[in-house]
């Protein structure tokens, strides 16, 4: 059964933070955008933030995803909007719509290589707290160990690679019908080592995080899972 929220529900989490984390393909941004819906919150997709970073360095004729310097600086001065409803996030580029753009192949590849450089992250950092002040559902990999450490709840997400391999392959197959299994699994395997081993703001859970593996699980069985831990949360 699926949980409903009430009006005077949503009045009393408007200024709610859940933080989710947790590795590619774990279902953090279906997850996020229910969970954003449900509660009547703003959804943040900090991975599409990153993204867009991608591709202002792939669009850029001085900058390339190896010279940290000079994507930090392209990073600090582009403007990146995110805006519509949970399930139709728009994201923007110094003024211009890149919501499908930056999920193709060659933004995904270059995005895994920028987010790791700190200056990048530490810009982002600065507008993802912007962003969410006034409450929202943000998920990415580091929200709730730096971006928003005192969130109101804070989401692990974790899933089998293999399981989460399926799930992003369904994924890209939407803007590239070529992809493989085989190259999504390499590619996720890398993703998780870059993520895990970065000197700055690595994947971690938080201490005080509720872990999830949802391997063998619905994302309906997940969201009424974390619908009730919300609520609980809200009523202690």
């Amino acid at each position: 059964m699926v949980i409903s929220s009430s009006l005077a529900w949503r009045q009393m989490t408007h200024h709610l933070i859940i933080a989710i984390d947790g590795p590619s393909g774990a279902g953090k941004s279906t997850l996020g955008r229910m969970l954003a819906r449900e509660l009547g919150l703003l959804y943040i997709d900090t991975g599409s933030m990153y993204r867009a970073v991608a591709l202002a360095v792939i669009e850029s004729a001085t900058a390339n995803e190896q010279d940290d310097m000079a994507v930090a600086s392209l990073a600090e001065g582009i403007k990146i909007d995110l805006g519509g409803d949970p399930d139709s996030l728009n994201v923007s580029l110094n003024g211009r719509d890149v919501s499908d753009r930056i999920r193709d192949e060659d933004v995904t590849a270059v995005s895994s290589i920028v987010s790791t450089i700190p200056a990048v992250r530490r810009a982002m950092v600065k507008r993802q707290r912007q962003l969410g002040r006034r409450g929202a559902v943000m998920n990415g990999r580091d929200i709730g160990t730096i971006v928003f450490p005192d969130a109101d709840v804070k989401f692990f997400l974790d899933a089998a690679v293999e399981e989460r391999a399926e799930r992003r392959l369904a994924e890209e197959r939407e803007h590239n019908p070529e992809a493989t299994y085989e190259q999504t699994l390499a590619d996720i395997t890398e993703r998780d080592r870059r993520d895990t081993t970065r000197a700055d703001s690595p994947l971690i859970a938080a201490k005080d995080a509720i872990v999830i593996d949802s391997s063998g699980q619905s994302i309906a069985e997940v969201f009424q899972r974390m619908m009730r831990i919300v609520q609980e949360k809200q009523r202690s």
